[in-house]
């Protein structure tokens, strides 16, 4: 069978098309870490900069610092983290971090984003909820990556469904329980899933098993 022109064309498109959007879909994965690194290597720099005259005063004649000036670097840099973290985990620190946050950091482009993957990655932010399912709320076959925000009554849930690669945005479900699959594995692994465009959903299909007892959202 011979292709015409205009179907040899749109498959040329729709091919082109795939390869634009999942190199975007890349990109909005890495960007929050590639900040964070990008972040990181200023500081890195910043504080290696400092030590270098110490490294020239105690090596004259030595162009290059000492590697054990890179060590040093990268030991204050872990120390300053550490210090920062160590604030952070105090509540009075915690609730001024927070006013800093709203008035100044929010307004950086691309923070929200990044504080949102980095939390839901590294599993600080507890999620306001405890139990990940898929459901299927149309009994159409397809399945959706969702959490269980509340416990309707004893035959229907209400399931958020998030939107990749940002879970912040969703869609609101009142499921019946027989179109819904429990998993048994955590929020946090599950949102990874949903900030990742799928990777790492074979380990969620792995874990379909059916629970012993009620689900109930967390208070």
């Amino acid at each position: 069978m011979i292709e015409r022109p205009e179907d040899l064309e749109q498959k040329q498109y729709s091919t082109k098309r795939y390869v634009i959007d999942t190199v975007i879909k890349g990109v909005l994965v890495l960007l929050p870490l590639l900040i964070i690194g990008f972040i990181l290597s200023i500081l890195f720099d910043f504080i290696f900069e400092i030590l270098t005259p110490l490294s020239h005063l105690l090596q004259p004649g030595q162009q290059d610092p000492h590697w054990s000036f890179t060590l040093l670097s990268l030991f204050i840099l872990a120390f300053l983290l550490f210090l920062i973290g160590l604030v952070i985990r105090n509540r009075s620190g915690r609730i001024y971090f927070k006013k800093f946050e709203r008035k100044y950091l929010f307004s950086i482009p691309l923070y929200n984003m990044l504080h949102q993957t980095v939390n839901h990655f590294t599993g600080v932010k507890d999620l306001p909820f405890n139990q990940a399912v898929l459901i299927d709320p149309f009994n159409s076959g397809t399945l959706m990556t969702g959490f269980v925000t509340d416990n309707i009554n004893e035959d229907m849930y209400c399931v958020f469904v998030p939107t990749a690669p940002n879970p912040t945005n969703g869609n609101i479900f009142h499921v019946k329980k027989e179109a819904i699959t429990f998993l048994d594995v955590t929020p946090q692994d599950a949102m990874r899933t949903v900030i990742g465009m799928g990777t790492g959903t074979a380990n969620l299909f792995k874990s379909k098993k059916p629970l012993n007892k009620e689900v109930l959202p967390r208070e």
